[in-house]
């Protein structure tokens, strides 16, 4: 018997079995989620959708499968919850403090003088670069490519692109150091 994946009304209804209910809580559990957690309403919300998402994304069909889709929404809630923390916790981290942002100061003056000195730094590295200095200088920091890319593009090897971006930051160390 195949299971309808889009059926929501099916996958909460599985969910709303007391078994379930402790695999739910478990899974929370093993994220380290208690209920004295200050997120635990969150991640209770994200386990809930977690739950659909593993019903719908299960390959085999349910009656016959169901304690490895047990074992599959388990650890997918598990590490969807751990996931979903991680990035609270950036988020939190990067935020500024209200009473730190009152003395913030934003100079546009400032950041233009900045962007004209990378700017003109840029063009001085660019005139002194070997033809596979500009490919890292262009492809890997400006155009942000991973390594990989490079190295198909252009046909080299991994070792290739390193030295090309090893000799580039040391053209660009020197030049900074003039400029300073």
């Amino acid at each position: 018997m195949s299971t309808n994946r889009l059926d929501n009304q099916a996958a909460f209804a599985l969910l709303a079995e007391p078994a379930h209910q402790r695999l739910l809580y478990g899974a929370l559990k093993a994220a380290n989620v208690t209920r004295c957690h200050p997120q635990f309403e969150d991640c209770v919300t994200v386990a809930h959708l977690t739950w659909l998402s593993a019903y719908q994304n299960f390959d085999q069909s349910l009656p016959e499968y169901l304690a490895d889709f047990e074992k599959f929404a388990f650890r997918k809630i598990k590490w969807r919850t751990i996931d979903y923390l991680r990035r609270q916790n950036l988020r939190r981290d990067h935020q500024v403090n209200l009473t730190a942002a009152a003395a913030i100061t934003v100079d546009p003056i400032a950041h233009h003088d900045d962007h004209l000195l990378l700017h003109d730094l840029l063009r001085q590295l660019s005139a002194r670069c070997q033809p596979g200095e500009k490919i890292v200088l262009t492809e890997f920091f400006l155009a942000a490519q991973p390594v990989s890319t490079i190295m198909q593009r252009h046909h080299v090897s991994r070792r290739t692109v390193y030295n090309w971006r090893h000799s580039l930051l040391v053209k660009a160390h020197r030049l900074y150091q003039r400029q300073r």
